[in-house]
């Protein structure tokens, strides 16, 4: 009997900010929408971790340097994340819309990663005429012997 393959898609968003009660509140609502979530609380710790979590969304909640833009966008050019800033001052819903629409993104980048990385199956055609040839220097003829297949069982 075979057994079933269980499919784990790996949805991760990564969010940069610092520790505190609106941090807290965005990273249940990434939890509640059931995406893995990678916390850093700053860009240069996301830099470092991009390359393992490899997350398909960057969240950025709060202000961050030219410098640390630049280098964010690159890790996750590098990594094939989207990089989203989000203001930590939003009304609940507002960022509630937001939330919601990254976990979606990385929930359909993740699925699109995994399409492309499958391996394809190679088909290959039946033979012209429908019948099989036989291999060069192979001895198909086979018999059997029912008798000796009944004894046994």
């Amino acid at each position: 009997m075979e057994s079933t393959v269980i499919r784990q898609v790996s949805m991760t968003v990564m969010l940069v900010a610092p520790k505190g009660p609106i941090t807290d509140d965005v990273a249940l609502r990434f939890e509640r929408a059931r995406v893995l979530l990678t916390r850093v609380a700053s860009a240069a710790a996301a830099c470092e971790r991009m390359a393992v979590a490899m997350p398909q969304v960057v969240v950025v909640l709060g202000p961050i340097t030219v410098e640390e833009r630049d280098a964010l966008h690159d890790r996750a050019t590098a990594v094939g994340a989207l990089v989203m800033y989000l203001d930590p001052s939003l009304d609940s819903a507002t960022m509630q819309e937001l939330v919601e629409r990254a976990a979606r993104v990385a929930i359909e980048r993740s699925l699109l990663r995994e399409q492309s990385s499958a391996p394809t199956e190679a088909t290959t055609e039946p033979p012209v005429g429908g019948t099989m040839s036989e291999p060069p220097g192979i001895d198909i003829d086979v018999t059997i012997d029912d008798d000796d297949l009944d004894s046994k069982w």
